[in-house]
Order: C-alpha cells, then structure tokens, then sequence
C-alpha cells in the first residue's frame, strides 16, 4: 500500500465515522443500521450486540426512552489497510450526554473510550463490522444501556 493509499483510507474512515456520529447525535441513531454490516458487533463497556438488526434495535429503544442530548467527539483517528478490502481504525471518543433537551448545563464528559473499529469495502462505501468501547474515564452520568435501565 502507499502512503497515498492510506491517508486516502483515513480521510474516508475519519469522515465516515463523523457521518456516523452526527447521525447518532442529531438523529438518534434512527439510521445507525447504514454504517454496519449484516454481521457486525458491537462492543460497549456493559453490553454487547451481535447483528446489524440488534444494532439498530440498541437504537430504537434509545429514541423511545425520550429526550437525550449527545456528543459524540473524537480525535488522535488512526486507521490502517488489514487486507485489500478490510481495515481498521482506533481513536478516542469524548461523550457528552445527559437526558433531556438543549440547553442543558456542561460538565465534563460522561465517557473517555478507546474505540476500535473494523471495517469492510461493501461496493464503494467502507461499512463497520466490529465496533468496540473500552472506557478509560467515566464520570457520573450513567450510558444508555436497556441491561442496565432494567436493573
């Protein structure tokens, strides 16, 4: 691979996964299923998600939950070819969120993750197969978790 070829990787990964977040923080996710594969996992820091359907199900039930202002930031985005259509990337991700609608008063984020994330070409686009959080920080607003709602 180049080094033509892997900022080209990058720039599209890094984007793709702002598009993402943009649709999780200002559309609640209602199109989350877009991003992944059929087969994809997704890892959070107490539940885990197997499938594109169980994703999105994730997703669904945050939006009927009610109000929920999130913002999902990252930075140091590193992504590397895996195979000639397979890649993956880790960055760190910065969530500010708490129930409810804008404004609402600031505090420090609720979440500091390292996110992993592995990717396949489909067609032209990159799509996630596996996603996963390992928090590093965490404050005192609890995640949306339906497993941890239920207790």
């Amino acid at each position: 691979m180049t080094h033509d070829n892997l900022l080209k990787l990058n720039a599209e990964l890094a984007l793709q996964l702002a598009d993402y977040w943009h649709e999780i923080d200002t559309n609640g996710g209602r199109n989350a299923s877009a991003y992944y594969t059929e087969d994809a996992v997704f890892h959070g820091q107490f539940a885990s998600y197997e499938g594109v359907a169980k994703i999105q199900q994730f997703y669904d039930w945050r939006v009927a939950q009610g109000p929920r202002l999130a913002v999902h930031g990252f930075s140091n985005f590193r992504a590397w070819f895996t195979g000639e259509d397979t890649a993956e990337a880790t960055n760190y991700l910065y969530l500010y969120a708490a129930n409810g609608v804008k404004p609402l008063p600031t505090h420090a984020p609720i979440t500091i993750s390292l996110a992993t994330d592995k990717y396949r070409k489909v067609g032209e686009r990159w799509l996630c197969t596996y996603r996963r959080f390992e928090h590093l920080f965490e404050g005192d607003t609890p995640i949306t978790n339906p497993n941890l709602d239920e207790k």
